[in-house]
């Protein structure tokens, strides 16, 4: 893996992007012109330097998950988790019962919306979020290249986002602060370059579903993997108890908490389906083979975290213990929840941080327990396509208690 890594001349991951262009429905000269090379880097490669720039550690990253952090608190504060007429179990009248899979998502979707692109994207499109979900449901068919007759509520949900993003970006932009620096910066390039809003909201929208589109469902296997271990769980409340000072969390005390980080990695290594892909486009020796141009290379990572050999007995269940002490696996090359090589996912920092968030911000204000004790774990779909966290297959599902 490490030689297609260091080969970025003769194995190029473009395609794959200019291919989602083209799925996201960019014009022909919004395509031209974010692969316009012609005075330096063009627009594709200059925003993957601006992802970098706000996603990796620094003041645009710590700018951000401020922002979170008071987005996260008000979403979970009592007025908005019971906003909604409560669906009461019967002798549990003082409680309420949840999908958990719905409240991570309700909570993190719209919480990040806000923190990277202002108030206004989400207060004149309250669907954005219904829409997002729809189509990232089943995200894969749009990379396998369904019609629109196979995959209506795909397309319906992908064509409503790029609307709302095509009003968001015909805003003012005194009518829309609040924007993260990468919105902002990438924005500022593309106008100066001459593309309009409808493009600018489809090089956007791709930007919003990769963000988007893991968070919520590691929060859910972490919390759904923590409920069914009631002794893993209680020590990991009283370990984020310690990360609260005069009641304010203390991020850097979350990120050094050992158990709940290794909760977080072992669900990654359970739910990641990373994989990597990259497009030939010289003749290219790997080892005694050599890979004709034009040939497509699928690096798929799953496999390796269920080595015995690196990972410990019991891979196929949830032990956080094994990410603990000097000796963790986490550091070892065999590990790769988020991929590697220039398609590392920058995402990586700010997902860390907004789920354990959540998880310490939930234990602390609410008890949360399933709702039925013998309720089983729900399965992951592995018949699905997936390049990030697997979701549960449609139907099982872990309900709980607040």
């Amino acid at each position: 893996m490490s030689v297609v890594y260091k080969n970025t001349k003769t194995l190029s991951f473009d395609d794959f992007i200019r291919d989602l262009h083209v799925s996201f429905g960019l014009s022909p000269s919004g395509l031209a012109t974010m692969w316009d090379d012609s005075y330096g880097k063009c627009l594709v490669h200059q925003a993957n330097d601006l992802h970098h720039a706000q996603l990796h550690p620094g003041e645009h990253l710590d700018d951000l998950v401020q922002k979170l952090l008071v987005i996260l608190e008000r979403r979970l504060d009592f007025d908005h988790v019971f906003a909604e007429k409560p669906n009461v179990i019967r002798g549990q009248s003082e409680r309420t019962v949840r999908s958990l899979y719905d409240w991570c998502a309700d909570v993190l979707v719209p919480a990040a919306s806000v923190a990277f692109f202002g108030e206004a994207l989400l207060g004149m499109n309250p669907e954005l979020v219904d829409d997002f979900h729809a189509f990232d449901e089943d995200s894969w068919m749009l990379t396998y290249r369904y019609p629109h007759l196979l995959a209506r509520k795909m397309h319906h949900g992908r064509e409503a986002n790029t609307r709302a993003f095509t009003r968001y970006f015909e805003l003012a932009l005194e009518d829309r602060p609040g924007a993260c620096y990468y919105v902002k910066s990438f924005e500022s390039r593309q106008r100066q370059a001459g593309m309009k809003a409808r493009d600018i909201a489809i090089t956007i929208q791709l930007f919003y579903w990769v963000t988007n589109a893991n968070a919520y469902k590691i929060c859910f296997w972490l919390l759904a993997y923590l409920l069914h271990q009631p002794t893993t769980l209680e020590a990991v409340k009283r370990e984020t108890r310690g990360c609260f000072v005069d009641g304010k969390l203390n991020l850097e005390s979350l990120l050094r908490s050992p158990l709940l980080n290794a909760a977080f990695d072992e669900t990654l290594r359970l739910t990641s389906g990373a994989a990597s892909a990259r497009t030939v486009v010289a003749p290219t020796q790997l080892r005694s083979k050599t890979l004709r141009a034009g040939t497509k290379l699928l690096m798929p990572y799953r496999q390796l975290h269920f080595q015995e050999s690196v990972f410990g007995p019991r891979v196929q269940e949830f032990h956080p213990d094994r990410f603990l002490g000097d000796k963790s696996p986490g550091s070892t090359p065999d590990f790769k929840p988020f991929g590697g090589g220039v398609t590392y996912c920058s995402g990586r920092f700010v997902a860390r941080r907004e789920v354990l968030a959540f998880v310490a911000l939930m234990f602390r204000r609410y008890d949360v327990s399933l709702a039925d004790p013998k309720e089983a774990l729900p399965r992951l779909d592995e018949q699905k396509p997936t390049l990030g966290v697997i979701g549960p297959v449609k139907g099982d599902e872990t309900t709980v208690l607040i």
